[in-house]
């Protein structure tokens, strides 16, 4: 099975008060630690922080719930492996009359490291004739660095990049709606503001969309560490959906399906619960 790998960090934004008080971190909040160093995180490898450092590598952890330290050492474009299996690399290459996408991507103050990053593994590895737009929705940022500074770079990007503000914290699925309505692509793509994108993520969907304009596709999601921000592969044969008490979880795929794809592992799967489809696009 060959599918579009994109990869998501797992963070929770409650907690920002730590033992030093609340004036310090504010104060963290409001500032953009951001310093690459060319080789730290290259193909995907874990950030090793210094032992000297890890009292400042934890309190910096409080502020969203991963290592900030790591991230902000890894530069925006750094290189991931191409994890693929031969057969799907040579997938996907015949582009003429795919239809173009606008990238959704919202945010509540993020890391700019993390943002940014996800940014430009969109923009590094996606045909640049698929990409209509990326629209960054802001849901209430209160952080000075995601205001002007952020679209001052988004500006320079070699693709259409807008920030929308929404004015007032609205949650996720009311900001991607707004991403929605003012999105001028043919298709609609979310993603969170911690992914990575890896080589072949985009082509497969929009190819399977352009198949069937019903269709609901999504790549399998691997891991970045929350703590090294090494990337990880993940299993690829399994599916989300949710149960009836509408918790998401991860199912793995039926014997039957694993049957059918004998012949062609690189194929895409689908599960229907009760007249439901959800499918898996496959690089």
């Amino acid at each position: 099975m060959c599918p579009p790998r994109v990869s998501r960090l797992s963070r929770d934004q409650k907690e920002y008060i730590d033992r030093r008080g609340v004036h310090v971190v504010v104060e963290l909040l409001n500032t953009n630690l951001f310093s690459p160093r060319p080789q730290e995180g290259k193909l995907g490898q874990p950030v090793m922080i210094p032992s000297q450092e890890m009292p400042r590598m934890q309190e910096l952890y409080h502020i969203n719930r991963f290592n900030l330290m790591a991230s902000d050492r890894i530069p925006l474009n750094r290189s991931l492996p191409d994890v693929r299996k031969k057969r799907c690399q040579g997938k996907y290459t015949d582009l003429d009359g795919l239809p173009s996408t606008s990238i959704i991507i919202v945010f509540h103050n993020e890391a700019w490291s993390t943002l940014l990053r996800t940014v430009h593994s969109v923009i590094n590895r996606s045909p640049r004739v698929l990409l209509k737009e990326i629209l960054l929705v802001d849901d209430n940022s209160n952080r000075a660095f995601l205001r002007e500074p952020l679209e001052q770079h988004v500006a320079q990007l070699s693709v259409p990049t807008r920030v929308l503000r929404t004015g007032k914290r609205v949650g996720l699925v009311k900001a991607r709606l707004l991403g929605a309505e003012d999105a001028q692509g043919e298709v609609l793509t979310f993603l969170d503001a911690h992914c990575e994108c890896t080589k072949g993520w985009l082509e497969s969907l929009i190819t399977r969309i352009s198949e069937d304009s019903t269709r609901v596709v999504c790549p399998v999601i691997d891991i970045i560490s929350d703590d090294s921000f090494a990337y990880v592969r993940s299993f690829e044969l399994h599916w989300g959906a949710f149960n009836w008490e509408l918790h998401f979880r991860w199912y793995t795929l039926a014997s039957e399906e694993i049957k059918k794809r004998k012949k062609d592992i690189s194929e895409p799967f689908r599960q229907v619960l009760h007249d439901s489809l959800l499918l898996r696009g496959m690089v």
